[in-house]
């Protein structure tokens, strides 16, 4: 009777020697990748969750030649500095990140006396941005070709815009130091309603009102019109011609003006209006709406325009509002010539809209001195500045490998099982 060492090559033995051809080849890999981490380097890797532990790692225990970091999100700032630090030491640092979206974020502060800001986003069109500050998101949004824009009524501290696993954080660095405004115009409705907006907002305004061709009332002492007096001038209508050249001369040097159509009449006045005048469209008596109101006012488009000149707003074909920087200055011309029936006759909030929106008309010409205040770390544009730091995003390494050491465990785990595998099926048929 033949024993059991000397049957045949079964099954069992098969798989025996294909377990020996394991070890055999684990180990002859395992010295091919020592020999090869010594001839190209060692890259050690790590990720957005072992970042931190791994650089007090490289900075300490090990000191490898090359790194590479999987990042789901960029690393924060005292992270990012670490790995520029590591990269001035010799050490090369890449990173790669394909989830992560190029996103920036401006906050700048409104020359308005509410102290409110205006905050741009740019990111990747139809990107969902979300604004968020210190108390929680605000509101959110889809990018545009030319980003995000959004109007913020008295921020926080900080502003956040964040897009995807991207965060870029603005803050308010400047302080506005505003001056006064000019009114200009006859005693209407629309230059009773503009003056008291506009007081109403926190502006100090001066007023030259003609009441008749022979007398006219003024509010305030009305001193020369220049930037050491005055953020803008405000003209309504005709009253306005007399001061033409002046107003003009003060946008030059920096100031903002806000001219209505029937001040554009006047020569000096209509050389820095950013178009012409066309034929009235009346309003037809209709109430204001909530959701438009100034689809309800009377318009006179605003035609022929600069070639410098840009539209801000239209009412179908019509230009209604456009916009034009001249020398130093700027100037908003506006074709509604009685926004005082907005805050008269439309709904409860008509009166906070249309101060609102003619907040925003000065907002964006008034001339403003700026001075720098303290303000909390940011980190606007946290991809361009990883860029900058470490340089653009790389796969990995032609030829780089990870260092040997932390691949041992695993080739000494397949050689024990492989092994303690192989001499328990000899033991168990009686091969030595």
């Amino acid at each position: 009777m033949r024993s059991p060492g000397d049957a045949g090559l079964g099954p069992r033995a098969v798989g025996e020697h294909l377990l020996r051809l394991v070890v055999i080849a684990v180990l002859a890999w395992y010295l091919a990748h020592v020999l090869s981490a010594r001839r190209h380097g060692v890259e050690e890797r790590a990720s957005s969750a072992t970042l931190r532990a791994a650089l007090v790692r490289w900075s300490t225990v090990a000191s490898p030649a090359r790194v590479h970091v999987a990042l789901a999100h960029p690393p924060a700032g005292e992270e990012r500095d670490w790995l520029a630090a590591l990269r001035g030491a010799a050490t090369t640092v890449a990173w790669s990140g394909p989830s992560l979206l190029p996103t920036a974020i401006a906050e700048e502060p409104r020359a308005d006396p509410a102290r409110d800001a205006d905050v741009s986003v740019a990111a990747p069109e139809r990107a969902m941005v979300v604004l968020a500050d210190t108390l929680g998101p605000i509101d959110s949004a889809r990018a545009t070709a030319a980003g995000v824009r959004a109007y913020l009524p008295k921020p926080r501290s900080t502003v956040d815009a964040v897009v995807g696993a991207v965060v870029a954080r603005a803050a308010r660095r400047d302080s506005l130091d505003l001056k006064r405004l000019l009114v200009i115009g006859g005693a209407s409705w629309e230059t009773k309603f503009t003056i008291a907006a506009l007081e109403e907002r926190g502006w100090t305004v001066d007023a030259h009102i003609a009441v008749s061709p022979k007398s006219d009332v003024r509010q305030g002492t009305i001193a020369d019109i220049d930037t050491s007096r005055y953020s803008a001038v405000l003209a309504i209508d005709s009253t306005a011609a007399p001061y033409g050249d002046r107003i003009a001369r003060f946008v030059r040097m920096g100031g903002g003006a806000v001219l209505w159509p029937a001040a554009t009449t006047a020569r000096a006045l209509a050389a820095i209006a950013p178009g012409g005048v066309g034929a009235v469209i009346e309003d037809e008596g209709a109430a204001p709406s909530d959701s438009a109101p100034r689809q309800a006012l009377e318009l006179v488009p605003i035609t022929s325009l600069a070639p410098d000149a840009v539209v801000l707003e239209r009412r179908g074909d019509a230009v209604s509002l456009a916009a034009r920087r001249v020398g130093l200055g700027r100037v908003i011309e506006t074709g509604y010539a009685t926004s005082w029936r907005w805050r008269m006759a439309g709904g409860d909030d008509a009166p906070d809209r249309h101060r609102d929106w003619l907040a925003g008309l000065v907002a964006g010409v008034a001339y403003a001195g700026r001075s720098a205040v303290a303000a909390p770390p940011t980190d606007v544009a946290p991809l361009a500045t990883l860029i900058d730091r470490l340089g653009p995003a790389a796969a990995r390494w032609e030829g780089a490998e990870r260092d040997p050491a932390s691949v041992a465990r695993w080739v000494c785990a397949v050689l024990c099982v492989a092994l303690l595998v192989e001499w328990a099926s000899r033991r168990t048929r009686g091969v030595k």
